[in-house]
């Protein structure tokens, strides 16, 4: 009988529509390219015997990049946070149980169960449910700071390039001429939006034990705004203006870039055991097994094999229905390298041009924590019967991401570096948007409401909204999520 249903248990798989976008390089390096972008300012050739060197000043402000960790380590947390926003429960909103002294399957419950988290009851031996659900999700605000403000603002540092003394000379001071002074300001506005489509199937093994899987597919779509200004605390004292984004020598400028990635994200297989049951009350312990099948560098896919065990309790009684769900998630795998890259052999490239015997070309890169984290997880709630037809629910989930970069906004001060004419103090950046010194665990939490509605048999229509708790880390605007689950 079961195995009849498997082709129409395909065909439903196959129905759901799988896209693909290709990337003007990957997704997941669509911030770190446009931030890179606005550090190359335009090619100056000097007037004869202003620059030391008597050439072309190159634009340096691209290595000066390497010297900063903040913008490329928030790009990788950006893209962890968006591939792990939570999936609607696989659960199926139907829970069957054999009287085992009459043989008689009964249904378990009053209540079609809750739609983000997990109840002790399994469907029954036999049993097998299909299911099908719909979210798309757009993004606020990152550790506070609202995405489309322009906030996040970064200061970038000239590198130390050119000699100060005349060719054939052998004394190079540090950051002199004047001009290597200067700093670079980018303030980095984004967009981003996430749309999942899951589709899963569960079978009942036992009247205790289930087994499932849930498939993913995930299009992200994603759009940066750099604005960017030279800062002349150095260069002001020269005849020119050497650093400069144009012909008319303008010190701003706007770099835009964006992109979207559409494919099969990450799979999740699960397994629920319900040890102990009564009438009024049930316990069991789940797995589920996150497998990194989505293309990281595209955004899909976290990169990682996560591995989330959980205790599961659920109550019964008459109409309604609580549930805790409390467990812990391993990790093992990094995000997308690309969310870091730098054009290492353009800029060897560029500064090679320049004087190749300084050594300067050689860029020495910054480690980066590129590692998916561990976390803590619960969820806690009820279901409460409305109707013979309808179930209501309201939820908490919460995480906590542990040992994870953070960051803030504070002042920072970037100190005169060399001796000389300008800049004659230290240039204090206010409001910059920091990585903090240390690691710290990051706790995000999400209300949810919704309704299960029993539309015909065992086929169920479940509707709810998520909205978030906190302002920490990437936080969602509210969220609706739309979805099926039929069993048979």
């Amino acid at each position: 009988m079961h195995m009849r249903r498997l082709p129409l248990a395909l065909t439903f798989v196959a129905l759901t529509p799988i896209a693909s976008m290709a990337q003007d390089g990957p997704l997941a390096g669509l911030v770190a390219r446009v931030i890179q972008g606005a550090t190359l300012n335009r090619t100056v050739t000097p007037p004869s015997g202003v620059n030391q060197q008597g050439g072309i000043h190159e634009p340096h402000f691209l290595i000066g990049e390497s010297l900063a960790r903040a913008p490329r380590q928030m790009n990788v947390v950006l893209g962890a946070q968006v591939l792990s926003f939570p999936l609607s429960s696989s659960s199926g909103g139907f829970s069957y149980a054999t009287d085992p002294s009459t043989g008689e399957v009964t249904p378990a419950s009053t209540t079609f169960g809750p739609a983000f988290a997990e109840r002790a009851l399994t469907l029954g031996k036999g049993k097998f449910n299909l299911g099908l659900s719909f979210q798309s999700t757009a993004y606020d605000s990152f550790e506070g700071v609202a995405l489309d403000s322009g906030g996040m603002s970064f200061i970038r540092e000239h590198s130390n390039c050119c000699p100060a003394t005349p060719a054939g000379l052998t004394v190079v001071t540090d950051f002199n001429p004047e001009f290597e002074r200067d700093l670079l300001q980018t303030n980095l506005s984004l967009e981003v939006d996430s749309r999942a489509t899951a589709v899963f199937a569960n079978f009942g093994v036992s009247d205790r034990f289930d087994i499932g899987v849930a498939i993913p597919f995930v299009t992200v779509d994603l759009a940066a705004r750099v604005d960017a200004r030279v800062l002349r605390t150095g260069s002001g004292i020269a005849p020119y203006p050497i650093h400069s984004f144009d012909a008319s020598g303008s010190d701003r400028a706007t770099f835009t870039d964006s992109g979207s990635s559409s494919g099969l994200g990450d799979v999740l297989v699960r397994a629920k055991y319900n040890f102990t049951r009564t009438a009024t009350s049930a316990l069991a312990a789940a797995l589920d097994l996150r497998l990194p099948t989505g293309d990281k560098d595209q955004l899909l896919g976290t990169g990682a094999t996560q591995a989330h065990a959980f205790f599961i309790f659920s109550g019964e009684y008459g109409i309604f229905s609580p549930h805790v769900n409390i467990g812990y998630t391993v990790s093992n795998g990094e995000s997308s390298a690309a969310a870091t890259a730098l054009d290492v052999n353009e800029q060897a490239h560029r500064l090679d041009t320049i004087n190749p015997t300084l050594g300067i070309n050689a860029l020495t890169e910054l480690d980066f924590d590129l590692s998916v984290p561990d976390e803590f997880n619960y969820t806690f709630g009820f279901a409460v019967a409305a109707g013979p037809r309808v179930t209501l629910g309201f939820d908490v989930r919460g995480r906590t991401l542990r040992d994870v970069p953070r960051f803030e906004i504070r002042d920072n001060v970037y100190v005169n570096r060399a001796p000389g004419a300008l800049p004659s103090a230290a240039f204090t950046s206010t409001d910059e948007f920091s990585l903090s010194d240390d690691l710290g665990n990051l706790n995000l939490a999400l209300g949810i409401v919704g309704a299960k509605i029993n539309i015909a048999k065992t086929l169920l229509l479940n509707v709810s909204v998520l909205f978030p708790l906190t302002d920490n880390g990437l936080k969602p605007k509210p969220t609706p999520v739309i979805g099926f689950d039929y069993v048979f």
